[in-house]
């Protein structure tokens, strides 16, 4: 029996029936495995049954693959990113620890050049340089500019590299030079010996400080414009960057000047060959028993001459009456609005010459009446007080003056400013003590201060910081050179550099500011929109005499009030507040007397007295101009005591 499902195969003819003729071939039919046909015939129906699905279906299938795709690429694309952030996680890191050493480096520098040791501050120079090369080359990597690109956090990444790329212009520009200079301000080639000044090399490394200064304030003005980011750690990175930068900016500045100017006015130029001669100087001692603007009236005049560095000074002497401008003449000398705020005695009156706050201006009153009392021309005027003296005396050792009265760095204040108006009663005993002292305490210095050039130094820069020593040159390239520096003691008519001054002139006619304790400090309070901040100024003034003491001392000590009759231990002072430049004062606790201009300072006056015990406060309101942006303003007043 046969299935009747299988096909039938078809049989070979037999042998009989093949044919005889030649041409005839054998047929040979091929072996099909009925299995083969069987699963031949499933695809057939299985094609079939494909072909027949819905185009949604088909769509389902492509669908799928595409989204599987995509996975992958974002999948791809996730690794990519976090191999890039964790290469830029890297970086950044190593680029924070560079950045916080160069920070440190950069923080050592100004002290140790002002302390003059030239080794450590060329050290700390190349540290610096160092590290910024370090992390220059680690933001120049492609991963931080392709940072960039990121939205919101990019712009913090461009931030970052953008005050690399200025310090590494300062390491590369700025940095060889301020090494180069840092040797020629070593503190053991600079100062006195033998009653010579010497200056070492500095005259050299002029120019080179000069272009290093250059470099240094233009990349302090880059910083400047590097604002807030989003990141609180880079903000506080590029704040500690501006910061740093501007007390760098301040020190190349300051050396830059020097550099250029001393040697012109020490005799010690010698770049084309020769010196350029003898210098002579006008040197003002003012006493601070009896306040004006710029410390103390100006009691004792004597003249300096350097020649090649060697010092030489005349005794110290009354102011020559001779030369004072009539009543008339003061109408001319005199602007309206000093005439205004200070009376033609500004001119009349050698005492009141200082009455403004603005140095180069005392100095140019005190050469003319100089000349006009016949005496020679003089190159510049310096202005010193006993607070300097005593810091010399602290440098120099004590001494011992001509009528037995021993000097030192702790008694000379006192015994200057305050004791003698005590122990004498007639101005002119007062006095010639006063040119005495003045007088054999510089003398003692020149003899005394070998070896202790560091000391000197030091002592030149805290006196010139706080106001105890003013120059002021007859020569406009070298007064230019000076002007803005805390050593001119000018009126600041730069609102980029908003300052506010707070200044004292005595109205008691005697010697009892010794007695007053005076208290001055600025506050920052808040920045307006326009940009313009605004800062608060608190003012105390206290009385700190004793009644019974002081008025049992002679009158002269204890002054005289409007109609000339002895006082009984009140002090009456003249306080004026300027405003910075194109700012204003806004408010204040205490209403002034008169609002006047200076000039083009706002300025508030109010005239204060005190009997012993009493104090007196205010506090006032100073907006500064727009265009400070992030310069900090700067508080300026009257010399302090020690």
């Amino acid at each position: 029996m046969t299935d009747s499902n299988t096909p039938e195969i078809p049989q070979p003819p037999a042998p009989s029936e093949r044919s005889e003729n030649a041409d005839d071939r054998q047929v040979i039919q091929p072996y099909v495995d009925p299995e083969v046909l069987a699963e031949d015939a499933r695809a057939a129906e299985r094609r079939k049954h494909r072909r027949r699905m819905s185009h949604e279906h088909i769509r389902r299938i492509k669908r799928k693959k595409r989204i599987r795709m995509v996975l992958i690429v974002i999948g791809a694309l996730l690794l990519t990113i976090a191999a890039l952030a964790a290469w830029l996680g890297l970086s950044a890191l190593k680029a924070k620890n560079e950045v916080e050493a160069a920070i440190q480096a950069a923080s050592r520098i100004q002290s140790q050049v002002q302390a003059g040791d030239a080794d450590k501050a060329q050290a700390s120079i190349e540290a610096f340089s160092q590290h910024i090369d370090a992390t220059y080359a680690q933001t120049k990597q492609p991963v931080w500019k392709l940072a960039t690109l990121v939205p919101y956090y990019g712009s913090d990444v461009k931030a970052t590299r953008d005050m690399v790329h200025i310090l590494e212009d300062v390491s590369n520009n700025a940095l060889p030079k301020l090494a180069k200079a840092a040797q020629a301000l070593d503190f053991n080639s600079i100062g006195i010996k033998d009653g010579t000044i010497q200056l070492g090399d500095m005259a050299s490394v002029a120019q080179d400080l000069a272009a290093a200064n250059g470099v240094v304030a233009d990349a302090s003005v880059d910083m400047g414009k590097i604002g807030d980011t989003h990141i609180p750690q880079i903000t506080e990175a590029v704040q500690q960057g501006r910061s740093k930068f501007k007390e760098l900016a301040s020190l190349t500045d300051a050396a830059s000047r020097l550099a250029d100017v001393l040697p012109k006015m020490f005799d010690l130029d010698s770049s084309e060959g020769s010196s350029s001669g003898p210098r002579t100087y006008l040197v003002l001692a003012q006493n601070n028993a009896e306040l004006r603007a710029t410390g103390g009236i100006p009691t004792a005049w004597a003249t300096l001459t350097i020649d090649a560095g060697k010092i030489s000074m005349s005794t110290f002497g009354d102011p020559p009456r001779n030369g004072l401008f009539s009543q008339d003449e003061a109408a001319s000398v005199l602007t309206a609005e000093e005439r205004n705020l200070f009376s033609t005695k500004m001119a009349t009156d050698y005492p009141d010459i200082n009455f403004t706050p603005d140095f180069p201006r005392v100095a140019d009153i005190a050469r003319q009446i100089w000349h006009r009392a016949g005496h020679d021309g003089v190159d510049g005027v310096i202005s010193v007080d006993p607070v300097f003296l005593q810091r010399l005396l602290k440098v120099a050792g004590p001494v011992t003056l001509s009528d037995g009265t021993v000097m030192s760095g702790d008694n000379a204040e006192q015994r200057i400013l305050n004791q003698i108006y005590i122990d004498t009663d007639t101005q002119a005993e007062q006095t010639d003590f006063f040119t005495m002292a003045a007088s054999e305490i510089f003398t003692h210095v020149l003899k005394n201060v070998d070896g202790k050039n560091q000391q000197l130094v030091q002592t030149f820069q805290k006196s010139v910081s706080d106001g105890h020593l003013y120059v002021w040159s007859a020569h406009e390239g070298e007064q230019q050179r000076i002007s803005g520096t805390t050593i001119a003691g000018e009126l600041q008519s730069n609102p980029a550099h908003s300052v506010t001054g707070v200044y004292f002139n005595d109205a008691t006619m005697g010697k009892m500011d010794w007695y007053l304790k005076r208290e001055v400090t600025s506050t920052y309070d808040k920045t307006y929109p326009s940009g313009a901040k605004q800062y608060t100024i608190h003012i105390k003034l206290t009385n700190t005499a004793d009644a019974a003491k002081v008025n049992a001392a002679p009158d002269l000590l204890r002054g005289y009030d409007h109609n000339g009759n002895p006082r009984t231990g009140e002090i009456e002072t003249v306080l004026y507040v300027y405003a910075p430049d194109e700012g204003r004062i806004v408010d204040w606790t205490q209403d002034f007397d008169q609002f006047a201009v200076h000039d083009g300072l706002t300025v508030g006056v109010k005239t204060v007295t005190l009997r012993p015990g009493e104090s007196f406060e205010t506090t006032v309101h100073v907006l500064a101009s727009p265009a400070a942006n992030e310069n900090e303003m700067i508080l300026r007043q009257t010399p302090l005591v020690d």
